[in-house]
């Protein structure tokens, strides 16, 4: 079952976008987000993530034991970006709380859906196959900044 996105709030936003704009940006874009967590070193930890956004949070999955579950079940505090790595760059960056939640294999399933939709059929099958004890996070923004350098670019 397909979510909509759920608009961003605006008094959470700012930037080169309208909230609006940062929605639907989020909602088509399919590059892995980067989410940063403090690590039990007292160092950051930075994850690229498949996501999507719906229900005013950006969802991803993982495995139980992976380095930023473990983080973020010790501080909730995430950072993340969203951003297009080819000029002209534009993107999305943010701070929310995250949470830890069992059964991540509609999410898993949803992201497969949307990263790998025609393509890689296999791959998608051991995946699934190996990720019976898959677990969501969801990051609920508390903060939203975006950034467009199109004009700055233009030929």
């Amino acid at each position: 079952m397909a979510h909509a996105p759920t608009p961003i709030p605006e008094t959470a936003f700012d930037g080169a976008w309208t909230a609006d704009e940062a929605t639907r940006f989020l909602a088509a874009t399919a590059t892995p987000m980067r989410v940063a967590a403090n690590g039990a070193s007292g160092f950051p930890i930075l994850t690229p993530l498949w996501f999507e956004w719906t229900e005013g949070a950006l969802w991803a999955a993982a495995k139980p034991d992976a380095a930023i579950v473990r983080a973020l079940r010790k501080d909730p505090r995430a950072t993340f970006e969203i951003s297009i790595e080819s000029p002209p760059y534009k993107g999305v960056r943010g701070r929310g709380l995250a949470e830890i939640l069992p059964d991540g294999l509609p999410v898993l399933k949803r992201l497969l859906a949307r990263y790998m939709a025609g393509r890689g059929e296999r791959f998608q099958a051991r995946l699934l196959a190996a990720s019976p004890n898959e677990i969501a996070i969801r990051i609920r923004p508390n903060r939203l900044t975006s950034w467009d350098f199109s004009k700055r670019m233009a030929d």
